[in-house]
């Protein structure tokens, strides 16, 4: 794990896949949002608090590449790292992949914006630099 990485760990349940045993892959999305979650509950940003009317936390891009599918009952690793890229961005970088193994399953970008009770963008709070 690098510096800046942080890894959130579980296992895939019938309720995260198909009628195959193969996760949804909608289903990935909601991994990636729990392993960002994890990151900021870490850096001392509650979930709660990046829900602020003042100050939401919201997606404002998105790119994902599906390679490999994970499977029900796998134990699965969401890495997650971020940098800000401006004063009103930051980038998480995330990837899934079965627990111990190198091979990357899905990753993606995703790029977040602060934005005001009214959807105004604004600046990201201090914590982020």
């Amino acid at each position: 794990m690098k510096p800046n990485e942080y890894i959130l760990e579980f296992r895939v349940y019938l309720e995260d896949t198909d009628a195959q045993g193969i996760v949804y892959h909608g289903n990935y999305l909601r991994f990636f949002e729990r392993g960002r979650s994890e990151v900021l509950e870490a850096l001392g940003v509650s979930v709660a608090e990046s829900a602020r009317p003042d100050c939401r936390l919201v997606v404002y891009e998105m790119r994902v590449r599906f390679r490999r599918p994970a499977f029900l009952g796998e134990r699965i690793e969401v890495t997650t790292s971020m940098e800000r890229s401006s004063e009103y961005r930051m980038i998480f970088r995330q990837q899934i992949r079965r627990k111990g193994e190198s091979e990357i399953l899905v990753s993606a970008e995703t790029d977040i914006v602060a934005i005001d009770e009214k959807g105004a963008l604004k600046e990201l709070p201090a914590i982020f630099d």
